[in-house]
């Protein structure tokens, strides 16, 4: 070791301050044992951007950053039996070859309730909580389903000032459930798959604040009310993937529940399919979630999400999501043209904040950014669960070879 790495190794500094160099060999933080945070002093405060932190706020550290609210386990947990098999993408890889090619922080395969492959890389364990990104809007989109169930609501197709008066008189007064929950209100805001880039001034900085103030006076509620740019599009007509739909979701449910939406979620979901650890819901400042992207969880909770689905919303001998919901959620009506297979993207449908696969809707994903997907085969009753802290060049065809061969497996 040279003086100058000696030097700060003795003040205990190690090696937050090694060369750039050296930094950049340690793209994932492991010399710096994973670090959590906004970044390192000097920096632009990003959730996202700075790789060696992926790993850490990922697994946990995020809710060192932001509010949070906690989603408490059930008492009664769905048991998930260990049945390990090797899954095969072909002769030169398997699963484990592939997470660890791809940079996968863990990797959860199942089929009913067995478990047939479980592994995590950086350190990480069974018990940590993974954020889950934009999976967060599949939770909602199964949240609204019990509610209309439960004749919360009644009808997709009703206007949402129907039950947010609030809403009475704004610009969003007359988009429906529907059109919320395809991603098609028509909303003018770009953040995803378009260009250019205006989503955080128009409104993620009610989410996350500005730097260096994250977490501070964010108020999602008073953004949407105040949103000055109003709709583009006539509703119904094109997808457009905003995190302002799920967040008037959010608001329509909790309107109807006069519960905040974690508790709706632990009652109505979470106890209910046996989910076996606490889960998080970050919030604003005010306690209004994110419901874009905002739960974490353990893989085996993620899991049980998607088992619950496979399973057509019985799970834990109980119907805990209509069997119709999950069922209308497969297809596409005459009124969702613009989210059917290859219109919403390319070899992609989407409806009810879940994506399509598949033209006839037999496989279902919750995805989220940076490689998060819950894969759900409605035939074989096979989920996969990935976490991830990057985007890797060949990893997606990768994990749907990995999938299919796991779908065809007896």
């Amino acid at each position: 070791m040279n003086k100058r790495k000696f030097l700060f190794a003795s003040m205990g500094l190690g090696s937050a301050l090694l060369p750039f160099s050296s930094r950049s060999q340690d793209r994932w933080g492991e010399m710096r044992g994973f670090p959590t945070g906004w970044g390192q002093v000097g920096e632009q405060q990003k959730w996202v951007g700075y790789t060696e932190y992926h790993v850490g706020n990922f697994s946990g550290g995020i809710e060192s950053m932001l509010a949070h609210q906690l989603i408490h386990a059930s008492s009664k947990a769905l048991v998930l039996r260990e049945a390990m098999r090797k899954v095969k993408i072909n002769f030169f890889m398997d699963a484990s070859d592939f997470a660890a090619q791809y940079n996968r922080s863990g990797l959860l395969i199942t089929r009913n309730n067995e478990i047939w492959h479980e592994e995590y890389r950086f350190k990480r364990n069974p018990e940590m909580r993974f954020f889950g990104w934009s999976m967060t809007k599949s939770i909602v989109g199964l949240l609204t389903g019990i509610a209309l169930e439960q004749k919360k609501l009644d009808s997709v197709d009703d206007r949402i000032d129907k039950y947010v008066p609030q809403l009475i008189g704004h610009p969003f007064a007359d988009i429906t459930l529907r059109n919320l929950l395809n991603m098609t209100s028509g909303i003018n805001i770009c953040e995803s798959f378009c260009s250019p880039i205006n989503g955080f001034e128009r409104y993620g900085f009610s989410q996350i604040g500005y730097s260096p103030s994250r977490g501070q006076g964010t108020d999602q509620i008073q953004a949407l009310l105040h949103f000055k740019w109003g709709r583009n599009e006539p509703q119904g007509v094109k997808f457009n993937y905003t995190d302002i739909n799920p967040v008037l979701v959010a608001w329509v449910l909790e309107t109807v529940y006069q519960k905040p939406l974690t508790l709706i979620t632990e009652q109505q979901l979470w106890q209910p399919m046996g989910a076996a650890a606490d889960a998080t819901w970050l919030t604003d400042s005010k306690g209004f979630t994110f419901s874009g992207a905002g739960v974490s969880a353990t893989l085996r909770d993620w899991a049980r999400i998607g088992m619950l689905v496979a399973h057509d919303g019985y799970l834990n001998g109980l119907q805990i999501v209509p069997k119709k919901w999950i069922e209308d959620t497969a297809n596409h009506s005459e009124k969702d043209q613009a989210t059917r297979f290859n219109v919403a993207r390319p070899g992609r449908a989407y409806k009810n904040f879940f994506w399509h696969h598949t033209a006839d809707g037999g496989i279902l994903r919750m995805a989220g950014a940076m490689s998060q997907n819950v894969l759900i085969d409605r035939k074989s009753k096979t989920i996969l669960v990935q976490t991830g802290v990057s985007n890797e060049d060949g990893a997606e065809e990768m994990m749907w070879a990995l999938f299919s061969s796991a779908c065809t497996q007896n």
